[in-house]
């Protein structure tokens, strides 16, 4: 039987971060006498890190940050690192499929843009922590997704036939096909591009079909 290697993204898949993230952007906001914004449009922020997050965050609002935004990006992780846990919930069904596809492959990875402190902090409070056996975070490379060094960092102790990515962006779907993963596309977090735009191999919206999926990709593994 083929053997699956798993690559989880975080913020958007596994867990909905955009409350916290968000509430730590307005608190930025706050200090800089700007008006806030919704965890909606924040969202559309998600993807590229903290630092990419926050130039995002500050030309939506007409802010200049040319030779301020370091300074701005320190600020900001004061507030998040706080309560990253705020408004902070994972999708249904998670858990459950997280637990399966762990006794069924062992190979699960976690490659995130978001640095440790917080990712394994929200991983261990919603208990999700003890199925990944490998991890990528935004701190642990001089690179970011979509480079495939993440990827390859994230599954170094594996030994697969198969290598599987499942995030819910461009930034995830440019990481798949970088790292030559399958790519598997979770359409309910924050995907700003229409499908077939991301060129999906799967796509689901319930996590409870991901372990059909798994399994239709190690048979075609097979052939």
């Amino acid at each position: 039987m083929k053997k699956l290697s798993i690559v989880f993204d975080l913020d958007g898949t596994l867990v909905h971060t955009a409350p916290a993230l968000a509430k730590a952007g307005n608190d930025l906001l706050f200090t800089l006498n700007l008006p806030p914004v919704s965890v909606k449009i924040y969202s559309t922020f998600i993807g590229g890190g903290i630092p990419m997050q926050v130039q995002k965050l500050l030309e939506f609002s007409n802010y200049p940050c040319v030779n301020s935004l370091e300074e701005h990006v320190e600020k900001f992780k004061e507030f998040y690192y706080q309560d990253p846990l705020r408004g902070t919930s994972i999708y249904p069904r998670v858990e459950e499929t997280l637990k399966e596809l762990n006794n069924e492959y062992q190979n699960l990875a976690i490659c995130t843009q978001k640095n440790e402190i917080p990712a394994r902090f929200i991983l261990k409070e919603f208990g999700l922590l003890k199925y990944f056996s490998g991890f990528a975070f935004g701190d642990s490379l001089d690179v970011l997704k979509p480079d495939p060094k993440m990827v390859l960092h994230a599954t170094k102790s594996f030994t697969s036939d198969g290598l599987v990515y499942v995030g819910d962006s461009i930034t995830d779907s440019r990481t798949a096909k970088n790292s030559k993963s399958i790519f598997v596309l979770f359409t309910e977090g924050y995907r700003k591009s229409p499908i077939n735009e991301l060129s999906p191999d799967y796509y689901f919206s319930d996590f409870s079909k991901l372990p059909a999926i798994m399994k239709d990709i190690q048979k075609n593994l097979m052939v």
